[in-house]
């Protein structure tokens, strides 16, 4: 009597725990479709990468990244540097010397646009002029070879610092402009 009793009790308590639960697990269409989205799961995922693409057996730049994560989709694959990047340019007549250098806190490759962009605490060197560039958001169009902003923007020459939003150059960093100049200050003003 005493085992029957305890066979109903714990029955009852297991179907109590199993309805109670049922409500809980449900399948909401959304959330479906949101993890099985190709963005959300990387189909390739690197730590402490270091990338080289060379042109006639030179380097033209070298990727550097502490963490790497590939998506594909059916619009092409994009590559993220959730944890940073640094590009370093080598001129192309001297390959050890070392002409820009692009380091930021996050990145994200389009291989279909051919597009880099380059987020948070973004500084572009230049180390041939003596000129870097500070920004939040730049996109380095490889079709156009051109590099755009449309955030604040500091560069600082060897003679003065100008301020501004937005700026466009060339992607070596050598003919920029400040498409809305705010200010500019001499650094080194013998007047």
């Amino acid at each position: 009597m005493v085992n029957h009793l305890r066979i109903k009790l714990f029955g009852s308590v297991a179907a109590f725990i199993l309805v109670a639960a049922l409500p809980g697990c449900k399948n909401d269409p959304e959330e479906i479709a949101r993890l099985n989205r190709p963005d959300t799961i990387p189909t390739m995922y690197a730590r402490d990468v270091k990338l080289s693409e060379s042109e006639e057996g030179r380097i033209k730049y070298t990727l550097t990244a502490p963490l790497l994560r590939r998506y594909e989709s059916k619009e092409g694959a994009v590559i993220k540097f959730p944890e940073g990047f640094r590009v370093v340019f080598y001129d192309s007549l001297n390959p050890s010397l070392v002409r820009t250098e692009v380091v930021a806190e996050y990145g994200v490759n389009d291989e279909l646009q051919r597009t880099m962009e380059a987020r948070k605490n973004v500084v572009v060197t230049n180390f041939i002029n003596n000129e870097k560039l500070n920004t939040e958001h730049l996109i380095w169009n490889q079709n156009t070879r051109r590099v755009t902003s449309d955030k604040l923007v500091t560069i600082t020459t060897p003679d003065k610092i100008l301020y501004g939003e937005g700026m466009e150059s060339d992607e070596k960093f050598n003919n920029w402009i400040i498409k809305k100049p705010r200010g500019e200050m001499y650094v080194n003003d013998e007047r």
